[in-house]
């Protein structure tokens, strides 16, 4: 598995804050890899929020989770690439109380394709 990174404010994050995004980004692989057990493609995963929260453009996800205390939302890309899961984190936002500023944020990628967010992404695992 591969985990890419677009947002280069990530590596500016702390220790703690960075781990909680890559071992929420191996909770969601545990979560999409149940569903291809039962040989649902991620394509057709429909009606879970923890892992399609929103949808952005046609590619890009968010996914809803909570890790060391810290309330996470993840923008993100998944595709198997030469038989390889690859995750892209294009964005992501620490969600303190109610806010829903992140939304517009990740908004913003509504155009791109996964393809074009690859190519300036940092691979980090």
């Amino acid at each position: 598995m591969k985990i890419l990174v677009y947002k280069k404010d990530f590596f500016k994050e702390s220790v703690e804050v960075r781990k909680a995004i890559i071992d929420s980004i191996y909770d969601l692989y545990t979560r999409i890899q149940l569903y291809q057990s039962q040989n649902i493609e991620f394509d057709k995963i429909y009606n879970d929020d923890k892992i399609k929260y929103d949808k952005h453009g046609n590619e890009l996800f968010t996914y809803k989770c909570q890790k060391a205390n810290v309330q996470l939302r993840i923008l993100y890309g998944y595709k198997i690439i030469h038989k390889e899961p690859v995750f892209l984190i294009a964005d992501y936002a620490i969600k303190k109380k109610n806010n829903k500023k992140y939304i517009k944020v990740f908004d913003k990628f509504n155009n791109y394709t996964f393809e074009e967010l690859l190519d300036t992404s940092l691979c980090i695992i």
